[in-house]
């Protein structure tokens, strides 16, 4: 079982795991930080490799800020717990996720995802501007995922 029941093929090698060591993963990638007191963090791994991770941290009942890092492929049950933590668990309205503007990869998957392009904040990144796309819990097609 992973996070909130959500399995994964452990015969395949798939687990979903939560913690502070796929948080500091993630802020690793993403040259971040990672405040594991204000922060949870929900990754996947694969044969014993953390292959994904996403940090959630500045919850405000409304909304919550996700942070990104991707190292192989995603599974269906991965994306339906990654979903299902600030929508179901949280209650948010709204995920929100900064990218700086010169992260075409980064771009490119969160919007393949579904979130949309809110806000910029010029000149905010060391290389570029800092898009703030969102995701409207309406507008999530993760949340009736099956898992695989």
């Amino acid at each position: 079982m992973g996070i909130d029941g959500h399995c994964l093929s452990t015969r395949l090698g798939w687990h979903i795991v939560q913690g502070d060591v796929i948080g500091y993963w993630v802020a690793d990638r993403i040259q971040g930080k990672y405040f594991a007191d204000n922060s949870q963090a929900i990754g996947l791994e694969h044969d014993g490799q953390i292959i994904a991770g996403v940090i959630y941290e500045n919850w405000n009942k409304a909304s919550i800020v996700c942070h990104i890092a991707i190292e192989g492929r995603m599974t269906k049950g991965y994306l339906k717990a990654i979903f299902h933590y600030p929508f179901e668990f949280c209650k948010v309205k709204k995920i929100i996720v900064p990218v700086c503007s010169t992260h075409a990869k980064s771009l490119k998957l969160v919007t393949k995802m579904g979130f949309v392009e809110e806000a910029r904040v010029k000149d905010a990144a060391p290389d570029g501007d800092i898009i703030f796309l969102t995701l409207a819990r309406e507008k999530c097609r993760f949340l009736g995922v099956e898992n695989g």
